[in-house]
């Protein structure tokens, strides 16, 4: 019974990773930067314009962004 658990969720976690790879695959190879790195900065511009426009709520919740970005950066790298 938990070693049916434990497998079932080491399967998940390698198709979550395989999912996150295939997406940023692409856009790296094309423009050579990774679609997480794009999205980190976008988001780190924008909660700075949402705080300079005087949101400063959304601009911190627009600010807690990057390192989720970062984090599916890294779980896109596919265990070897």
């Amino acid at each position: 019974m938990i070693s049916e658990n434990i497998t079932e969720e080491v399967a998940q976690t390698d198709i979550a990773e395989a999912i996150l790879h295939n997406i940023d695959r692409p856009i790296k190879h094309r423009t050579g930067v990774s679609l997480f790195h794009v999205l980190t900065a976008a988001s780190i511009l924008g909660s700075i314009a949402l705080f300079a426009r005087g949101n400063k709520l959304a601009a911190i919740f627009v600010g807690l962004w990057p390192p989720t970005f970062q984090a599916l950066k890294s779980a896109s790298q596919v265990r070897k």
